[in-house]
């Protein structure tokens, strides 16, 4: 009786033994910064093996001289083997990381403006970020990503709780915050999303944050607006996007500031002047980029013909006429809200955008007075019969359009082009828009169009790179799997699923060979 009640404590001490080592392991996967934890219990167990041996050495020497153990051993060297091969594999992996996005959305990986942003990155910033714990697993999984499609990041994790003294020393005032410097430049946020981490990138890799002139005095669209005819909303994108944007109004200068990056005139209803038109012209000629957008105008003389006639001698004609599509339009407009689903892969413009994009009421755009130069029409309407320019104002007014060959100019038609000139020193470009009213306010939810719109600013700006996170709410979000939750994956996964189907091979052996 007391020898089985022996090998009864000494079978379950051993369980026990087995059981914390595993518990060891699964403790330096999950949390390997807690040394102190961790070193602690391993030594418990270590000290606590040694006991099990010093006492039990009669009974260990017959389990090392048995030939069940030599059989045993021979299996837990090939064992350990194999996985020695597996570790060299995953640190492969590991040194060399890849990922698959599966979600519908994309939502578990960089968005396409990102991965542009980080391809232009020639020197890496540091990194410093601040943050408890809790907070740690969260921000590390996104810059993991980053790290997925750009290497060379230098970051550094710093515990708020730990370290007081360089909370101190960097005047972090807030919990979670992200520190981005490059030389003299730096960045502090206090989110951790996709848009801020990527906007304080460009922020500290620019020399200066580009400055924008809006146009005003000729009922343009009112970017102080709120309502949803103004275009307050759009501004607003462009600042968090790291511009600058002032007001000005033409008549009031006879020369465009030299600081000035570009130009935008939005939907004006009013002529512009002629020393207004001298002075965007000479803007043109020093190398200004100009973004444009004019709405059709059927009434009975256009008043911003001057206007057209400029910007057509430059290169572009933005023509006062309808864009109809039949085919592909916003359900009910029977097609005078052209619907766009394709884009060309290749074009600078639309490389990455998958849309769709919607303009009501918009106007055709075709080449101007050939300057030379390099074209871009990257978004255009299905082909005739299905679409067409409608020429004829009466028609228009009516509500009634059909196409009449000779007279409407058939499809694809562009209603969107852009143009830059030869000169690479001072290169001129021009981003010319058939419609405005694809940005109001009013239509805040249609992420699309404003993505679009900001990628037209990128392009102006010399490949200087703007983020836009506007797109409607959607059911899929980013699946953040922080490290303690990586070590119980793994310890179910590679432990316990394993030894449980083990011993369940072993209890059918030892059951077969009774029988």
């Amino acid at each position: 009786m007391r020898e089985s009640n022996k090998n009864w404590i000494f079978y379950t001490l051993m369980f026990s033994n087995l059981i914390i080592y595993l518990a060891i392991l699964a403790l330096w996967i999950s949390i390997p910064n807690e040394l102190t934890l961790n070193l602690s219990v391993t030594f418990f167990n270590l000290c606590f093996s040694l006991l099990l041996i010093i006492k039990e050495k009669e009974r260990f020497e017959k389990i090392y001289t048995s030939k069940k153990f030599k059989k045993v051993s021979e299996v837990l060297g090939s064992s350990f083997l194999i996985f020695c091969i597996l570790c060299v594999i995953n640190h492969l992996f590991y040194k060399n990381p890849k990922g698959w996005d599966l979600t519908k959305y994309k939502q578990n990986s960089l968005s396409p403006e990102t991965v542009s942003v980080l391809d232009k990155l020639e020197i890496m910033p540091k990194i410093f970020v601040f943050s408890r714990k809790q907070n740690k697993g969260a921000i590390e999984a996104l810059f993991n990503l980053y790290k997925l499609e750009k290497s060379g990041f230098n970051i550094t994790y710093i515990d708020a709780e730990l370290r007081p003294d360089l909370i101190k020393k960097f005047h972090v005032s807030k919990i979670p915050m992200i520190l981005f410097k490059n030389g003299f430049r730096e960045k502090r946020i206090f989110s951790s999303s996709e848009a801020a981490v990527t906007n304080a990138l460009v922020t500290v890799m620019r020399k200066k944050d580009p400055l924008i002139y809006y146009s005003m005095g000729h009922q343009e669209a009112d970017p102080f607006e709120r309502g949803k005819d103004g275009v307050s909303h759009l501004i607003k994108l462009l600042e968090k996007s790291l511009f600058q944007v002032r007001p000005i109004h033409l008549a009031s200068v006879e020369e465009i500031p030299e600081k000035v990056d570009s130009l935008i005139i939005w939907g004006p209803r009013e002529g512009f002047h002629e020393n207004e038109l001298k002075t965007l012209d000479l803007f043109l000629k020093r190398g200004g980029k100009l973004l444009i957008g004019l709405d059709p105008d059927f009434g009975k003389t256009d008043k911003l013909k001057n206007l057209r006639n400029l910007i057509n001698k430059w290169g572009l004609k933005i023509n006062n006429d309808l864009v109809v599509d039949s085919l592909n339009n916003y359900a009910g407009s029977k097609g005078s809200i052209p619907l766009i689903k394709k884009f060309p892969k290749n074009d600078p413009l639309t490389k990455n955008f998958k849309g769709p994009l919607f303009f009501p009421l918009v106007s055709s755009i075709e080449k101007g007075i050939n300057n030379g130069g390099k074209y871009h029409f990257p978004v255009k309407t299905t082909n005739i019969p299905a679409s067409w320019a409608e020429k004829t104002k009466e028609e228009v007014n009516s509500g009634r359009v059909t196409y009449n060959s000779g007279v409407d100019k058939p499809g694809p038609i562009s209603v969107v082009g852009a143009w830059e000139s030869e000169n690479l020193k001072k290169q001129t470009k021009i981003y010319a828009f058939g419609n405005t009213s694809f940005v109001v306010n009013g239509y805040a939810n249609f992420g699309q169009n404003f993505t679009f719109f900001l990628r037209g600013i990128s392009w102006l700006h010399k490949g200087e790179k703007t983020l836009s996170f506007t797109v409607p709410k959607i059911k899929d979000a980013p699946v953040f799997i922080s490290s303690p939750q990586l070590g119980v994956i793994f310890y179910f996964s590679v432990l316990f699923v394993p030894l449980m189907m083990f011993s369940i091979a072993l209890f059918i052996y030892r059951r077969s060979v009774r029988s």
